[in-house]
């Protein structure tokens, strides 16, 4: 009897992460750098346990060790004002 397998793509700063998910505890991640800059690599399970969620996170923590952290998220409505300055006492 053959199993489903469910396949998808999720963007995580340029990279793409291709989800695996085959029910139960058999799951993988592959991380996808972006066009020239390498081969994909799947993550490990690191003892076979791993869930999807946890599989998608180590990825996630790869990418940020590669890039750096996170810029902070940008305030909607600033551009073009000063920071912290109500627009009307401009």
């Amino acid at each position: 009897m053959s199993r489903l397998l469910v396949v998808s793509f999720q963007e995580y700063r340029n990279y793409q992460l291709e989800l695996r998910d085959s029910g139960g505890q058999e799951c993988s991640v592959v991380v996808h750098p972006p066009a020239g800059q390498g081969e994909g690599q799947e993550i490990p399970r690191d003892g076979g346990s791993a869930t999807l969620v946890e599989l998608i996170d180590r990825a996630k923590k790869m990418i940020d060790g590669v890039l750096g952290p996170r810029p902070p998220p940008r305030q909607l409505g600033q551009r073009g004002h000063m920071a912290g300055v109500p627009r009307n006492a401009q």
